[in-house]
């Protein structure tokens, strides 16, 4: 995989991570139904992450496993503080 095929991929998911929880933040937390409103915006983040990954990167074993290790790593760091959040309230 090129260098410069996974830093897109990693600085897009950290971006539309970052937008997402911004979004949960200012808009959903607090109001009712917040983490199922949070969780469908997440589960829509993450199609169209992966939708631009597929088109980005080359189809083989080794940037699968990339692209599901940084799904599975970029989902806790979002889902840690989302979860955090939620008990507090």
């Amino acid at each position: 995989m090129n260098f410069m095929d996974c830093l897109i991929v990693i600085l897009l998911i950290l971006l539309l991570n970052i937008f997402v929880f911004t979004l949960f933040k200012k808009y959903m937390y607090g109001r009712a139904n917040a983490a199922m409103k949070f969780l469908s915006l997440n589960i829509s983040k993450d199609i169209i992450w992966l939708i631009i990954s597929l088109i980005i990167i080359d189809k083989t074993k080794e940037n699968f496993l990339f692209i599901v290790i940084c799904f599975l790593v970029a989902s806790l760091l979002v889902y840690i503080p989302v979860i955090k959040l939620i008990n507090k309230s």
